[in-house]
């Protein structure tokens, strides 16, 4: 006999609703732009089909194969969600982009509901995740959940810089492009690897080298984001490096100058993500000596 069904979540509901909105609000207008816009209504399909999975999985009353697999989802849909309330209305309403009339009033509620979406997971990740002292997988810690946060920030850099044309750039530009890429590698590889069950990732059992492990690792993302962040903004923002210290008059709403200020930002995002990263290992550490 099947086991019963039972109300979805209210919360889940709101997050794939909104999510579903956004993504059909955006496309009403029948036109956006390439590459952005492109990744702007996938990061709304995504966070919608995977929130819709969860659902039809709670309400078969099956348990996630593991508790920080819904959090990570949340987290990275998060994630998806806020970039993509940011860079949607940078590219679409800027200006006379959106156009007049209806299609911008469309593109200007697709931004409003992925507001809401992304605060509706952002509650998600704040209500689940582990607290102090309990017992939990390491990926449902605010340690574990940071390695999503700088996963996905890299990821987001990796695909700026790469646009931008940092690969045929000065040498620092590729330094910096190396840096997203390697960190967003290895970033995979820790989230994939304690999901799969790879290595021994719990908050309360990992052992004294792994520990070590996640501290150096944090301690080096310090260090070359705290690099990447300095030579991007030098090489780009800096006249005497053959950056532009003003943005161009008349350029358009998807100037590169507007992605170049992003990836800054950005850099100096992941960096105090690392930093607080570094901060909740460096206490681990010396909580287990």
């Amino acid at each position: 006999m099947p086991p019963p069904c039972r109300p979805p979540s209210l919360l889940r509901c709101i997050q794939a609703l909104s999510a579903l909105l956004a993504l059909a609000l955006a496309a009403a207008p029948g036109y956006w732009h390439p590459g952005e816009g492109d990744g702007c209504l996938s990061a709304w399909a995504l966070s919608f089909v995977f929130t819709l999975l969860l659902l039809l999985n709670d309400a078969f009353r099956r348990p996630p194969p593991r508790r920080d697999l819904p959090l990570v989802l949340a987290t990275a849909a998060a994630m998806a969600c806020a970039t993509a309330t940011v860079l949607w209305p940078l590219g679409h309403l800027r200006g006379n982009e959106g156009g007049h009339g209806r299609p911008r009033a469309l593109r200007a509620a697709a931004t409003a509901a992925s507001a809401i979406a992304t605060l509706a997971y952002a509650a998600e990740v704040t209500r689940d995740r582990a607290r102090p002292g309990e017992a939990a997988p390491y990926l449902a810690t605010p340690s574990g959940l940071l390695k999503v946060v700088e996963a996905f920030l890299a990821l987001l850099l990796l695909g700026l810089s790469a646009e931008l044309g940092a690969a045929s750039g000065p040498a620092a530009l590729r330094w910096c492009l190396g840096i997203f890429c390697v960190s967003f590698v290895l970033g995979v590889l820790l989230v994939g690897g304690c999901l799969l069950g790879w290595g021994w990732c719990g908050w309360m059992r990992d052992p004294e080298g792994l520990r070590w492990g996640l501290g150096v690792y944090a301690g080096l993302g310090v260090v070359a984001y705290g690099a990447a962040t300095v030579l991007w903004a030098l090489y780009s923002f800096s006249d005497d490096m053959g950056g532009r210290s003003r943005r161009p008059y008349g350029c358009s709403a998807t100037c590169p100058w507007d992605r170049e200020v992003l990836v800054a930002v950005l850099s100096g995002l992941n960096l105090v993500a690392f930093g607080v990263d570094l901060g909740q290992t460096g206490r681990l550490v010396l909580l287990r000596a």
